[in-house]
């Protein structure tokens, strides 16, 4: 028996439409959304670095994955990329992460921005000193009001 004998034309004319529909999905996705180029665990750092496709490489602390979280480094340095780097793959934890997915959701999540928060106040920049000074001369950062305050003006 033939294989066109046991799948009717028309469901065999579908898959071929549905497949080269998917195919052009995959290759616009492929130059839009961010891929790996490669993937490593830093044990030292506690951090998951990146490669992209674009050149770019990016390091993302293992805490602000929440899947990772009490993950133990032996199981993290498993890391592979998936096909075409849209995925991160950990065999012995049977986990895997899309990488537009893991990107998109990180940089608008609260714990990244906290993350910036932490970043950004460490940095000291001559304007940053000079703007410490004056609000000194001016007596320090302003009081917060209380509720209670607030009430009594």
């Amino acid at each position: 028996m033939r294989k066109s004998d046991l799948i009717p034309g028309w469901i065999e004319k579908e898959l071929r439409g549905n497949f080269a529909r998917a195919s052009r999905a995959g290759r616009r996705a492929a130059k839009t959304e961010p891929r790996a180029a490669f993937a490593a665990y830093r044990s030292r750092e506690r951090a998951l670095r990146i490669g992209l496709t674009t050149g770019a490489t990016i390091t993302l602390p293992v805490k602000l994955i929440s899947c990772l979280k009490g993950v133990r480094p032996k199981d993290l340095r498993a890391v592979e990329v998936l096909g075409r780097g849209s995925g991160l793959h950990w065999g012995g934890l049977d986990l895997d992460l899309s990488v537009p997915g893991l990107l998109s959701s990180l940089f608008s999540g609260p714990e990244w921005l906290a993350e910036l928060g932490l970043i950004g106040g460490r940095n000291s920049s001559a304007a940053k000193a000079a703007a410490a000074r004056r609000n000194g001369r001016k007596g320090g950062r302003p009081r917060t009001r209380s509720r209670k305050d607030s009430v009594e003006s």
